[in-house]
């Protein structure tokens, strides 16, 4: 058992898309439809992070972020950052957006998947700071805490839960000997 202190982040919008026919297309699509699920406007992002980006994709394309940031006309964006991949990646995205989000903004965070498909997460001002109660070997939801959810595709594991019902999730990074990289994020729900 763990109980945790760490505030929960407003996921308010989450995609997959399957538009990446190489590693070095921007995902500008999943972005957009991750902002679409989101209701956020372009205008309201602050920062984009990219997860994935490869050497030969900041070869090809320099920084990805930069990319997705100047394909959606996000004048507004101040920040942008590429990072390695892997869950352990979405994680640590998750987190740094969490310190760059602003009242009325949002965190724009685009995953280049192993199968070459895009995914994207927008994080949203606002924070639960009410302490959880879970385990890491958790199989199911209950009502003692969030959902723990070990996933190599965090954003489609994410997307599962919250058609499963479940919006208060800890996604923790898959393939670690110990649950050492996780973060606790609340899905928006949708009607």
């Amino acid at each position: 058992m763990v109980t945790t202190g760490t505030p929960g982040l407003d996921v308010a919008g989450l995609a997959v898309t399957v538009d990446a026919a190489a590693p070095s297309v921007v995902p500008v699509r999943a972005a957009y439809a991750a902002l679409h699920d989101a209701r956020f406007p372009v205008s309201a992002v602050t920062a984009v992070i990219h997860v994935g980006a490869g050497e030969a994709d900041r070869s090809a394309l320099g920084a990805v972020s930069e990319a997705v940031r100047d394909g959606l006309g996000a004048t507004g964006c101040r920040h942008t950052f590429d990072v390695d991949g892997g869950a352990a990646g979405v994680v640590a995205a998750l987190a740094v957006g969490a310190s760059l989000l602003v009242d009325d903004g949002g965190v724009l965070i685009t995953v280049a998947e192993r199968d070459r498909t895009s995914a994207s997460i927008v994080l949203a001002g606002g924070t639960q700071f009410a302490p959880a109660t879970f385990e890491f070997d958790q199989a199911h939801s209950d009502a003692r805490g969030p959902y723990v959810l070990r996933s190599t595709s965090p954003v489609r594991g994410l997307l599962d839960c919250r058609v499963a019902g479940r919006y208060d999730v800890v996604l923790v990074a898959a393939g670690e000997m110990s649950p050492t990289a996780s973060v606790r994020c609340r899905l928006q729900r949708r009607s």
